[in-house]
């Protein structure tokens, strides 16, 4: 895979999006074998390398981050992925806009990252008002409404909140079984059943808490 990543790289460019998705299947074998420290490595340079090629306000450069906060939660520095998250939030707002899908996905970054950090109360502070604000934008944003749901839910259930969770994962369901494809059964995509078992493991937590 590298010498394919060196072949792309000398045929189409460094940032060329073939060889792109070839850097980024070699750092999830990376990480997939556990060498974190060196999907880490190729994150930083990746981030200063945009930054030296295009600034460090390119919409790219912006976007290249979102692997590195991704590396510091691989290599355990979770400290280091919040304080990340936090500048990419605040560079996003400042260069794109508040209302820009990828300040949106930022700041749902750094609600994931502070709930891994053990701080969920922040986390779902975040995701409640993504979710409000998808809610409002109706018919715009309907993917964009049910990942931050599927977020939502998530720091939802690591903070213990078992009840609101479940009222949440409902409407998942039932926004779910309401979709055109369904249960796909060619692709093995079950997703309507992953739902489901949530729902069980779910009602255990909140019947036990």
């Amino acid at each position: 895979m590298h010498r394919d990543v060196a072949y792309l790289t000398r045929k189409l460019g460094r940032w060329h999006p073939d060889t792109r998705l070839a850097h980024v299947q070699v750092s999830r074998w990376l990480g997939g074998e556990g060498r974190h420290d060196e999907v880490l490595r190729r994150a930083v340079a990746e981030v200063a390398d945009r930054k030296a090629e295009f600034g460090a306000d390119d919409s790219e450069t912006l976007r290249s981050r979102v692997s590195l906060i991704s590396a510091l939660r691989g290599v355990g520095d979770l400290d280091g992925a919040v304080a990340e998250a936090r500048i990419l939030v605040a560079d996003c707002t400042r260069v794109l806009g508040f209302e820009h899908a990828d300040t949106r996905m930022s700041r749902a970054g750094l609600a994931r990252c502070l709930a891994e950090n053990g701080e969920p109360a922040e986390a779902v502070r975040l995701l409640r008002a993504l979710y409000t604000e998808s809610g409002a934008s109706g018919s715009k944003r309907p993917a964009d409404h049910r990942t931050m749901r599927d977020g939502l839910i998530r720091v939802l259930e690591m903070k213990g909140d078992f009840r609101e969770a479940l009222d949440l994962l409902d409407e998942e369901i039932t926004d779910e079984l309401g979709t055109v494809y369904g249960v796909d059964e060619f692709s093995g995509d079950y997703k309507i059943k992953d739902l489901r078992e949530w729902r069980k493991r779910l009602t255990v937590k909140a019947a036990s808490g």
